[in-house]
């Protein structure tokens, strides 16, 4: 039987790439595929998984493929992805990128995180089977043409029916975001945008309250709680799908994003979600837009017209379901790694 050992820095349940191999792991299985992973850091549980620690140095990682019976080799994060060429004569080696927010975000990391990226483009993608992207934005973002494009899903999120009329708040309607608070990442997750948009609904008095979710501190959240937002810390699970369900209208401002789960999960929730025109956001939401000033046209007529943000929430929960899940994900890989 193959089997197909995923790599990645730190695996902990509810975190990105974490949830990303948790759910291929299953879906796979389901296949009777068989699956490990190792990563650096482990926290939690991964039941019914074989999920262990490594050391990220080729000999560990080989002595673990080699114990655990692996045929294939999937990175998905550094420094992992690093180490594949020195393993690729012995296993079939394939990175699944799930890309580098633009250098340019980071001011004081920018020459550190340029070099990692150049350093795969250089010396690792061109000496392994091949590269694995979750977006065809990430295709060209890593300037990578042959990479095979799997989308991720949403799956993973409870099952919910589209909403009905009883589900929403009325006036004032109920906006809201998800994303890391933390200041390292605010430039390009959006933060002052997300905050523009509830100043510029105040001045033209819209009735709508705003609210942000998030992993992050205290200290974190006073930036959204002086402008008068209210701010949702590090929420269990149960409670960040609660909170996206209860949302009339989701807003991604992230300037960049490989794929964008929380948009995704939001929209499975059964709630009318936009973003900016940015990153891959037009392969995975149906609503798009420039600024926060277009938005504001969008919470003006969900604010006055019901009937239109039932409709328009009730598309983006097809939207998804149609084009995403873990099952399709998994068969796209079986189909590109030929396991």
């Amino acid at each position: 039987m193959k089997r197909v050992l995923f790599l990645a820095v730190n695996m902990a349940p509810g975190f990105g790439v974490s949830v990303v191999i948790e759910e291929l792991m299953k879906a796979l299985q389901r296949r009777s595929i068989a699956c490990s992973a190792a990563c650096v850091k482990l926290e939690g549980t991964f039941a019914g998984l074989d999920v262990q620690q490594v050391s990220p140095h080729a000999e560990a990682v080989r002595a673990l493929a080699r114990e655990v019976g692996a045929d294939v080799i999937v990175a998905q994060t550094s420094p992992f992805f690093e180490l594949l060429p020195g393993l690729a004569a012995d296993f079939r080696c394939w990175a699944w990128e799930h890309g580098d927010p633009t250098p340019q975000f980071f001011p004081l990391e920018q020459a550190a995180r340029q070099q990692v990226v150049s350093h795969k483009q250089r010396f690792v993608y061109d000496r392994i089977e091949g590269v694995i992207v979750s977006s065809d934005f990430l295709k060209h973002d890593i300037d990578w043409p042959a990479s095979k494009v799997i989308w991720l899903a949403h799956d993973h999120a409870p099952a919910r029916t589209p909403k009905e009329a009883s589900d929403f708040h009325g006036v004032p309607i109920k906006v809201g975001t998800l994303m890391r608070i933390g200041s390292g990442e605010a430039q390009y997750k959006g933060n002052q945008l997300f905050i523009a948009l509830a100043r510029a609904c105040h001045d033209v008095g819209l009735p709508a309250e705003f609210h942000v979710a998030g992993r992050g501190t205290a200290s974190d959240a006073q930036n959204f709680t002086d402008q008068g937002l209210r701010v949702h810390l590090n929420l269990s699970e149960a409670d960040k799908y609660a909170y996206l369900r209860s949302l009339d209208l989701f807003a991604s401002f992230s300037l960049w994003e490989g794929f964008n789960l929380p948009l995704v999960e939001a929209q499975a929730m059964g709630t009318l979600s936009l973003a900016l025109d940015a990153g891959a956001h037009p392969e995975v939401c149906p609503f798009v837009i420039r600024s926060p000033w277009e938005a504001v046209a969008y919470i003006r007529r969900a604010s006055e017209d019901a009937r239109w943000l039932r409709e328009q929430s009730v598309f983006c929960h097809a939207f998804v379901n149609k084009r995403f899940s873990w099952q399709k994900a998994a068969d796209q890989m079986v189909d590109v790694l030929q396991v």
